[in-house]
């Protein structure tokens, strides 16, 4: 075999070999927060199917602890060897409305409506984002022209640029982030 067929293979290994890493990662973070089910409030079918995958012998090996993500006043990093749920890199652009189960994580460009109940949403410096954001932590550190309903916590970093209504119970404002609008206290759910 010439030199370009053993690089071929080398990077289809490798490439397989991160696809393999990311699953486990993704396995051993359920299985934690399945020993933790007692404080998520509300679940979904597709959440319970996953913890049925979970409790099969074959995989009991497999999971773990997570390892302990790297926070950056109270937001998750999103370097990429790290990164959990659901990701949009710099180089997508969505129009249309995002409903997820799990956290979201922003670099790129979205129009429409992002919705994560009881997740955290995360926005790069480099994201612009002309949206409706619905979720448990939203933390903000790029452009978003929209409203804001974060159930438990808005944080505002430094190159944050928001324009829109926020509403939360807890709301935090570094220095250098810019506000064009109201910011109000949520209505009690009865949760």
């Amino acid at each position: 075999m010439g030199t370009e067929t053993w690089l071929i293979l080398l990077g289809v290994t490798v490439m397989t070999l991160i696809i393999l890493d990311g699953r486990r990662r993704k396995l051993k973070k359920r299985a934690a927060s399945s020993h933790n089910a007692s404080s998520v409030s509300a679940r979904t079918d597709d959440a319970a199917m996953v913890d049925n995958v979970q409790s099969l012998p074959a995989l009991s090996g497999v999971l773990t602890a997570p390892d302990e993500s790297p926070l950056r006043d109270g937001c998750v990093s999103l370097e990429p060897p790290r990164r959990e749920g659901s990701y949009l890199g710099a180089a997508t652009q969505i129009a249309g409305n995002i409903i997820a189960n799990e956290g979201v994580s922003i670099k790129g460009r979205v129009v429409g409506a992002v919705i994560a109940r009881h997740q955290l949403i995360q926005l790069s410096a480099s994201s612009v984002v002309s949206a409706d954001l619905e979720g448990g932590h939203v933390c903000i550190d790029g452009y978003l022209d929209g409203d804001v309903h974060a159930s438990d916590r808005l944080t505002l970093m430094p190159s944050a640029n928001v324009r829109g209504a926020m509403s939360t119970n807890r709301f935090e404002c570094h220095s250098g982030a810019k506000v064009t609008g109201t910011v109000a206290a949520c209505q009690p759910t009865g949760r």
